[in-house]
């Protein structure tokens, strides 16, 4: 009988880093445990001891973290139906072999490696239809089974599966499908040094876990009717399966790491991405919030999350949009924190600024909040207000375009140096109003400031490009090269506010001297 509470896993190997498809596929597993009001469990899959590595278990706990994927059972955290490392679980599947071996679901197999790829290579050969294992020792006598031990030859076991039976199950993706059973061959559960293979740790492991619902990849399908066969041999009840499509890229073929935009969920991480905005994203490569939203929260998404509602066919993974996601993400931020998130990613600010010169730096991120996508964006953009800048390629062609644009420079650091903008860092810009939000809004009363503020000052610099009789377009472009380095950036008359007459003073006449 089910266990009375839903109970779903996610069981990763920890032979490699943590990926779109298996992220996903923990968020699935995840939102519909959490949807059902059931336990979500980590189960760790290390039977591969050649390529399995504490390291890259550390990297797929961490993905899963940074993703807010957290798990009631498993590495970590207690659980009644542990040990969670199949490589602890050793002695349940030789007991397991033990009974299918006594019941006749299993048999011992001699064949060598090279026997079967041998088979493999005369069954290519032939153009056979049927690819697998032929069933030599199926049905060996004790004697011959005597026979080949006296040899030394170690012996695999394998599931006898049903001959030519035609199974019929319900998937909650893939609706009904029946699946003959003379399209699979006899499978190997078990090593002769006792490892099990993947379908036999997986039912063992269900089982005695108390598995309710199976969510994976529909690349497992047919491993599911193995398992079913499985569970039926070992009179216990299969889970609800549910096989999910596949991701897939551009071009519709399977996704790969080595398609465009493609990381690993840390790497996401390591580059600026926002952990919510890739959550959301992920949610929707197969399912879908609303038709009128994509942009949800957890709890929205674990309150409208079912399982069957998960698409049949594949879904693109689509960089660009995930990038727009990751804006839309820090679009709605409040400065302060978007500040704390991209502080990884500011180490040119030093660390007292972040208390001493708080509301300053709110002010810079701020400034540059419709123009990022990443947490790792802000900072090289950010480099101006702390280091005077190298023009690059567009500034220099903006200072060159018109002879008399040095003449301007040095006139208007003339008329900011008179003026009264706020001092500069890295001095103490205490009670210089850097309380006043940016980007500044044509539409929003000027804030009280006893210093010059980005209204004030566009409003003098208006007045002085029009005593120049100049096109205001022409006079800005220089101006803004000078003090960024660029011809991109936020507002110029931020750009003032935030940079402070000395710096803005020492820039511009330099640029002015050529």
């Amino acid at each position: 009988m089910i266990h009375p509470t839903p109970r779903l896993r996610f069981a990763p190997s920890p032979t490699g880093s943590l990926h779109l498809g298996g992220a996903r596929t923990a968020m699935y597993n995840w939102a519909a445990a959490r949807a059902l009001g059931g336990t979500f469990l980590l189960r760790i899959e290390d039977t591969d001891q050649a390529r399995s590595t504490d390291a890259s278990l550390q990297v797929i706990l961490d993905g899963l973290r940074w993703l807010g994927i957290d798990w009631d059972e498993g590495p970590g955290t207690a659980g009644q139906y542990g040990p969670y490392f199949q490589m602890q679980r050793l002695e349940l599947y030789r007991a397991t072999a033990d009974r299918l071996l006594a019941s006749g679901h299993a048999y011992p197999c001699y064949c060598t490696p090279e026997r079967l790829e041998q088979l493999r290579e005369q069954q290519k050969a032939a153009k056979s239809s049927w690819i697998g294992y032929d069933g030599r020792c199926r049905d060996l006598t004790a004697a011959q089974r005597a026979a080949h031990e006296a040899q030394g030859l170690r012996a695999n076991l394998r599931f006898r599966m049903p001959e030519a039976r035609v199974i019929a199950v319900h998937d909650l993706i893939r609706g009904h499908v029946e699946v003959n059973t003379k399209e699979l061959d006899d499978w190997v559960m078990l090593r002769p040094d006792g490892v099990p293979l993947y379908n036999f740790a997986c039912v063992v492991d269900d089982i005695g876990m108390r598995i309710t619902h199976v969510v994976r990849g529909e690349e497992h399908f047919l491993n599911g009717i193995k398992q079913r066969l499985l569970f039926e041999a070992l009179d216990a009840e299969c889970p609800v399966y549910a096989h999910i499509p596949l991701i897939l890229n551009q071009k519709g073929g399977k996704l790969s790491k080595r398609d465009p935009g493609v990381k690993s969920v840390l790497e996401y991480r390591d580059e600026g991405f926002p952990a919510e905005a890739v959550f959301n994203y992920i949610a929707l490569l197969g399912w879908g919030f609303a038709a009128d939203r994509d942009v949800f929260t957890r709890d929205e998404m674990v309150a409208a999350f079912r399982i069957e509602n998960v698409g049949k066919a594949g879904a693109k993974f689509d960089p660009e949009k995930l990038q727009w996601m990751c804006g839309e993400y820090i679009r709605r931020m409040p400065p302060a924190q978007l500040l704390d998130r991209a502080r990884p990613w500011l180490p040119h600010v030093p660390a007292a600024a972040f208390t001493s010169h708080r509301a300053w730096l709110e002010n810079a991120a701020a400034s540059y909040q419709e123009r990022v996508q990443l947490f790792g964006e802000l900072g090289p953009k950010l480099g101006w207000l702390f280091a005077d800048p190298v023009p690059d390629e567009a500034a220099r062609k903006n200072l060159s375009k018109d002879p008399a644009s040095r003449q301007w420079l040095a006139a208007w650091a003339d008329v900011l140096a008179a003026g009264d903008l706020p001092p500069s860092w890295p001095h103490d810009r205490a009670g210089a109003d850097d309380h006043v939000k940016l980007p500044s809004k044509k539409d929003q009363p000027e804030p009280a400031c006893r210093f010059a503020t980005p209204q004030r000052i566009e409003a003098e610099c208006r007045a002085f490009v029009e005593r120049l009789g100049v096109k205001f377009g022409s006079f800005v472009h220089p101006v803004r090269a000078a003090l960024t380095g660029t011809d991109k950036g936020p507002g110029l008359f931020d750009v003032v506010f935030l940079l402070g007459k000395d710096a803005c003073v020492r820039r511009l006449r330099a640029a002015a001297a050529g």
